[in-house]
């Protein structure tokens, strides 16, 4: 428990390092670039991320539970790694061949100029970055001081390079940058834990789970990386930026539960091939006490804020995001919760077809809504329809864990939380109505939700969190 708990701290103080960098660079490249350039920026990067999801497809998951399992025979380690990348190798130069073609045939695709080439650069990079290994392996204090220096370094080029909207494609290069050092840094660092012969590798030992998790990764990634460019094709850059705007706050946030979620797969795994259910199902216990600690007074902080962090982080003209903001930040609890029952307990439970089903129904609840309501409702209805779609997949997820582990959703739980949430609330419209300082409000709001928060974990959800952190930075 031990492990875990460091493990978690150096997670969760990367997390909370990547705050800095829409806290710090958001709100100026906002102004510099405007909403339509935002706009550009992301749709872009979401066609990339969505090809290099098709690259990876279950390598995330597969390689972190096949590292943990091996991590302590050197041998079985070497093998498995070199297997594991050379079936990457093949699908991203697949994936990359069949990229390049379609942007020559597409002339829409062309007019975003040289963001296609150095989007393509991210997806060659990815192949290189083998975060999968560090996580199997647990190397979870390199991976946080690796990753605090890049995003550093990334935050003071940002300033210094991108001056006008004619900067975007100076902007979006600095941005794939920090996938380019990452995989620099690892491919380096991986020679302290194997030794590896791509003339060894055998790619059909992993094909069946790399290919199998991967339809789920691609299943989900459709609502989550395709929604930004459709809305952007069936609308216009002006609203595909209010969605934009409007996830930021959310990615950032929801990367505390990938932290989470990220640090107890390995650890699962480990645990599930001992047979030590009493075990898994205590850290599922605090996977969820730890999602509603963070989860609710967020949810909150932004139901009652949106229009002072959007008007303090976006500027003037993003005001079509406040909505779509306050609906998506609901998916901190349905996406959350869907994380630690799919990747903490279905992938290491091996329930890979239950999985692929799930997201399936994810998809086809996503299509038809997305006809239905993006037309007419535009960002908001992309907002809604993302959440409606995850929902599904929770259900389906939950049904499964119910019957295969007897881990049912913690819906007693969740209402408890619930009920303590409400001095937030209350907090947060007694804020609104004193204060006239947006600056002000959010800063006095912070500083009562996070005592409470305190509280709350000492006197109700006990995980030991708070007592850790502060260890951790003690040293």
């Amino acid at each position: 428990m031990a492990n875990i708990k460091r493990n978690l701290m150096y997670s969760t103080v990367l997390t909370m390092s990547t705050y800095l960098v829409p806290l710090i660079v958001f709100p100026y490249i906002s102004r510099v670039l405007g909403v339509e350039g935002i706009g550009i920026v992301d749709t872009v990067d979401n066609m990339i991320d969505y090809c290099i999801l098709f690259s990876m497809m279950g390598l995330s998951s597969v390689g972190v539970r096949e590292i943990a399992k091996n991590k302590d025979n050197p041998q079985a380690l070497s093998q498995t790694f070199t297997d594991l990348f050379a079936l990457n190798l093949c699908s991203t130069l697949l994936i990359a061949v069949v990229f390049c073609g379609v942007v020559l045939m597409s002339p829409r695709l062309q007019d975003y100029g040289l963001l296609i080439p150095i989007g393509i650069l991210k997806l060659t990079a990815n192949l290189f970055w083998i975060e999968w290994l560090y996580t199997g392996l647990e190397d979870f204090r390199y991976i946080t001081l690796r990753s605090i220096i890049l995003r550093t370094a990334f935050i003071i080029a940002v300033f210094l390079f991108v001056q006008t909207k004619a900067d975007v494609v100076t902007y979006y290069a600095l941005f794939v940058g920090i996938t380019v050092g990452n995989a620099v840094c690892n491919w380096y660092h991986k020679r302290t834990y194997l030794h590896w012969d791509i003339r060894r590798a055998n790619i059909r030992r992993f094909l069946v789970p790399f290919f199998m998790l991967g339809i789920f990764a691609m299943l989900s990634a459709v609502y989550a990386k395709l929604s930004l460019p459709v809305l952007n094709f069936i609308t216009n850059n002006q609203e595909a930026g209010n969605f934009a705007t409007a996830t930021r706050v959310y990615r950032v946030v929801i990367a505390l539960v990938s932290t989470l979620t990220g640090v107890m797969i390995p650890r699962m795994s480990v645990l599930m091939e001992e047979d030590r259910f009493d075990m898994v199902r205590h850290y599922t216990d605090i996977a969820f006490k730890l999602l509603f600690l963070f989860a609710l007074p967020l949810i909150c902080f932004v139901e009652l804020f949106a229009p002072d962090i959007i008007r303090l982080f976006a500027g003037p003209g993003f005001e079509g995001a406040i909505l779509p903001m306050r609906i998506t930040m609901f998916q901190l609890l349905v996406i959350g919760s869907e994380k630690i029952i799919v990747l903490q307990l279905l992938i290491p439970l091996r329930k890979d077809r239950t999985i692929v089903k799930a997201g399936l129904a994810g998809v086809v609840v996503w299509g038809i809504l997305t006809v239905v309501m993006v037309p007419s409702l535009q960002s908001v209805g992309t907002s809604l329809v993302w959440v409606a779609a995850e929902l599904v997949v929770l259900i389906i997820a939950a049904m499964e864990s119910s019957r295969s582990l007897f881990i049912r959703f913690p819906f007693a739980l969740l209402l408890k939380s619930v009920i303590y949430a409400l001095p937030y609330l209350l907090m947060g419209a007694l804020v609104l109505l004193t204060t006239d300082s947006p600056v002000l409000r959010i800063l006095v709001s912070v500083l009562l939700f996070a005592a409470y928060a305190v509280i709350l974990e000492d006197k109700v959800y006990q995980t030991g969190i708070i007592k850790t952190l502060k260890g951790i930075f003690s040293r």
